[in-house]
């Protein structure tokens, strides 16, 4: 069982509560493409833990499922974003307001 793992991530509960985006940021540090250190064992002691809410349990227990879309979606957060997408908005904008603020 590795209790730093889960100490960290009873910390992260604390601190993100109230917020799903938080929440998962956390999660993406454990989570990645190819897999994480953590075993089931660890996975089960933390969701067992009075610290995390109902919703950080839930989605905690789906983060780990494989292929799950929860985590995809948290293995996506580690994906760079796509800038040429957000210029293309940004060009977007400056054409329909003709307004030199963006």
């Amino acid at each position: 069982m590795n209790t730093a793992w889960i100490n960290y991530m009873i910390m992260a509960a604390q601190h993100s509560k109230g917020s799903a985006g938080h929440w998962f940021r956390y999660l993406r540090k454990e989570i990645k493409k190819y897999g994480t250190l953590f075993t089931e064992e660890d996975v089960d002691e933390l969701f067992r833990n009075e610290a995390l809410t109902l919703f950080q349990r839930v989605s905690l227990k789906a983060a780990f499922e494989e292929d799950s879309p929860t985590q995809q979606y948290i293995i996506s957060l580690n994906n760079p974003a796509n800038l040429n997408m957000i210029s293309a908005v940004r060009e977007k904008l400056k054409s329909v307001t003709q307004d030199d603020r963006f």
